[in-house]
């Protein structure tokens, strides 16, 4: 599998496979979403300590690609994450690519340099 020779849907089912076959969640494999979710904070936290304490030369060399060993970690911690994170759209039947199409519609109406949070905290005042 490829990034131009996979689709999302493709990836869904294949993590949909594993759980069945690893008799993850229900006799469908299907995990309770909100389970799904704080196992997709614990990865996601994982993901992030590779990244901590990490010096601007070495964020450098990771973009650099001078860092393979740490790319890898990375690489493997960020699967964990997309694995749940498809896992999770797959059982709530929500198409991913729409959703992602949708939300670059809202970021691309807000005014440059303006994050969500702060259009949401204008907002409420």
């Amino acid at each position: 599998m490829t990034d131009t020779q996979t689709t999302i849907f493709d990836l869904k089912e294949a993590v949909h496979d594993l759980c069945v076959a690893k008799g993850w969640g229900d006799e469908d494999g299907v995990q309770n979403p909100q389970h799904v979710a704080m196992a997709m904070t614990v990865e996601m936290s994982e993901l992030l300590e590779k990244f901590q304490w990490l010096e601007e030369k070495d964020v450098q060399a990771l973009l650099d690609g001078r860092d393979p060993g740490r790319a890898s970690e990375i690489a493997e911690e960020f699967a964990d994450v997309m694995m749940y994170s498809l896992q999770l759209m797959r059982c709530l039947d929500i198409d991913v690519s729409a959703q992602i199409e949708r939300k670059i519609g809202i970021v691309l109406k807000r005014p440059n340099g303006v994050r969500g949070r702060d259009i949401k905290s204008r907002s409420a005042q």
